[in-house]
């Protein structure tokens, strides 16, 4: 994320943004049959399709299947 101020531009850093341990609180809500908090975590933390998928393809074991992804990004996607 860039912020442009009087010409110059800064990177701004964002930090507890998409993060592992947000993709885990996802799947814990997910696995525990929780979707609607799962869903409103994913709108929250800024979580869409494609950050499901490269938080899943990096995490050992977050207790869902990756068919439960699609579910994820079309309720967080109904959310917003």
């Amino acid at each position: 994320m860039f912020l442009i101020t009087s010409g110059i531009k800064y990177q701004v850093m964002i930090t507890g943004y998409r993060t592992s341990e947000q993709f885990k609180e996802i799947c814990e809500n997910a696995y525990n049959g929780n979707w609607s908090d799962a869903f409103d975590n994913c709108v929250e933390y800024g979580f869409y399709a494609n950050d499901l998928i490269r938080h899943f393809e990096q995490d050992e074991y977050c207790g869902i299947e990756a068919a439960d992804l699609a579910i994820l990004a079309e309720g967080a996607s109904n959310r917003r």
